[in-house]
């Protein structure tokens, strides 16, 4: 059924397609999240970890992680038939170094036949799409997967301050008319950009179950990790998570 659609419209080849054209002008900030999310790593660049990046996409976190770190692996997860094609396409040149895993976060048995357990697991832009208590559940699976010392980093949305929205999304406004002018040398309004998002979304129907960012470091203590704190903010957008404790931590 449509209204049971747990990619929350992710399946759907026009909306991938635009969101894969526009990731870079859509989301404010995106360079500086991905390579802060990386800096957070507390490995040494030629160690070997394993990494599982969490509704990868068409891999924009993967794609820095191997070029930061040229002797780890990446698990890519994603339920996405579309974005797993993009992504073996854009990662094909790393070989080895990458595994997609065809699954969906929506269900506990993505982790069926995964490769590990993990130095890291990180996730970017995804994992607001599942309802509340689902990234409950899955913040306790990701911590199983995780070795001791392990890390977990979620780039993700959170919910606006009510008060705040209508600035907030005029700061987003300004921004996505910035990155378009510097990017593709055009400017528009603020209502053209709105349209195109509109239609480029609601293609497939765009749904996501954004929480707050209390509740979910909330839930990544309840979980187990340690040190869980946001690490990086702006607007709605956030890099939160945690530590596995070493045995005797």
């Amino acid at each position: 059924m449509a209204d049971h659609d747990t990619l929350c419209g992710w399946g759907d080849k026009e909306k991938v397609a635009y969101f894969f054209e526009n990731a870079d002008t859509l989301i404010p900030k995106r360079h500086e999240q991905l390579t802060f999310l990386v800096d957070l790593f507390f490995w040494q660049p030629e160690e070997p970890i394993a990494v599982l990046d969490l509704g990868a996409g068409f891999g924009a976190i993967t794609a820095e992680i191997l070029t930061r770190y040229p002797h780890a692996t990446v698990t890519c997860v994603d339920g996405s038939e579309e974005m797993m094609r993009l992504a073996r396409e854009r990662l094909a040149k790393d070989g080895e170094r990458v595994h997609l895993h065809f699954a969906d976060l929506a269900n506990s048995s993505w982790q069926v036949n995964l490769r590990g357990p993990f130095h890291a697991a990180v996730s970017g832009i995804a994992i607001h799409h599942l309802p509340d208590e689902r990234k409950r559940e899955l913040y306790h699976e990701v911590f199983a997967l995780l070795l001791p010392g392990g890390l977990f980093l979620n780039n993700d949305a959170v919910t606006t301050p009510v008060l705040l929205k209508e600035r907030f999304e005029a700061i987003q406004y300004g921004e996505i008319q910035e990155q378009e002018r510097i990017k593709r040398g055009v400017v528009r309004s603020v209502a053209e950009i709105q349209a195109e998002m509109n239609a480029g979304f609601r293609t497939a129907g765009h749904r996501s179950h954004i929480t707050s960012l209390r509740a979910q470091l909330e839930w990544l203590e309840e979980a187990g990790f340690q040190s869980v704190d946001c690490f990086w903010k702006y607007l709605n957008l956030a890099i939160f998570g945690g530590v596995k404790g070493r045995s005797g931590q």
